[in-house]
């Protein structure tokens, strides 16, 4: 068999057209280095509509990429039908916050991954397996990340479009992500508004630690102190920044890490330390169904707790100011 002979065509979709070829390999390909892919492109072991394509090329929609046998099998895209057709939403209707025609919203469980097949992307990938014919470099991977034990809202692109304008949002820094956590010590309020954080952060990616470091990025936030009691303080931080581990890092460097975060340094407590994504705010959506605010629910277990410690009433009241707070 002549492998220059066998393969597998792809037929780019709707969504591709315009885009360079290399990117779309890279998505289509992530198994192959891009080294391998300009390789692959030179040798014609790739081709586009029969020719041997640059890797700058721009395609446009029904273009014909063909992979020759040694590629084929690396594809991972199935075959679908087309878009709006066949997701199946209803699989992840448990944690399903809010589905635009570009975005999904999910409410994060606690204990929960956000990548991979045994995460939430598995489940993401699954119920949106037919957009393969809508864009061969469609992903739907998480647009940003929320750690096992954070849970909250999370935003999964629903179509390439989607992908590109979230992630120019987290470039220009125009979305607004604010969350809920409950800090080990009593905050006095003082009524002076929110107080800021700003420091530098390093992560060591051996240690899998972060940690205040002047040679580290920068990273902002601003807090505010809803309810203390018992020595516990919950309050709600407005990201401005949005490093790896940050509120639990900014909030152990002051002396006051969540409750039940041992990796930093937090007191025991049962059930594991209490960060929740409360909303992720759109001051300019980029797409008319897209409203300004989605917000997720405190899972009930994590109420539960947080109600045991400050009672339900003070509770309420503390969650509808921190609600209010982002509308």
């Amino acid at each position: 068999m002549d492998p220059a002979r066998e393969g597998k065509e792809l037929r780019a979709g709707p969504e591709d057209a315009g885009r360079r070829l290399d990117k779309v390999l890279r998505a289509c390909l992530p198994a192959v280095s891009l080294a391998g892919l300009y390789a692959a492109l030179r040798k014609g072991r790739i081709r586009v509509n029969g020719r041997k394509a640059k890797p700058e090329s721009r395609l446009e929609e029904g273009d014909l990429i063909f992979l020759d046998a040694t590629l084929s099998h690396l594809n991972p895209r199935p075959e679908g039908p087309s878009p709006g057709r066949c997701d199946r939403l209803d699989t992840i209707a448990d944690i399903l916050i809010l589905a635009t025609e570009d975005l999904l919203f999910l409410n994060k469980p606690r204990g929960l991954v956000s990548q991979g097949d045994e995460g939430l992307e598995g489940r993401i990938r699954s119920a949106l397996a037919g957009r393969s014919a809508s864009s061969l470099s469609f992903s739907p991977g998480p647009l940003h990340r929320l750690d096992r034990n954070t849970t909250g809202v999370i935003a999964f692109p629903r179509s390439s479009a989607g992908a590109r304008a979230f992630t120019a949002l987290i470039r220009e820094r125009a979305l607004t992500k604010s969350y809920l956590a409950l800090l080990d010590g009593e905050i006095a309020s003082g009524g002076a508004g929110p107080i800021e954080w700003r420091d530098r952060i390093a992560r060591d990616g051996a240690a899998r630690l972060s940690a205040v470091s002047g040679d580290g990025e920068e990273a902002r936030a601003t807090m505010r102190p809803l309810v203390v009691a018992g020595g516990k303080s919950l309050v709600s931080i407005s990201l401005h920044t949005g490093l790896t581990h940050q509120i639990r890092v900014q909030a152990s460097s002051r002396g006051l890490p969540l409750s039940g975060d041992r990796k930093y340094g937090g007191s025991p407590m049962e059930g594991g330390y209490i960060l929740h994504a409360l909303s992720l705010g759109f001051p300019e959506p980029p797409f008319p169904d897209l409203p300004r605010l989605v917000s997720a629910d405190l899972p009930a277990e994590t109420r539960a707790r947080l109600s045991r410690l400050f009672g339900e009433s003070r509770l309420t009241s503390a969650l509808a100011d921190a609600f209010g707070e982002n509308l």
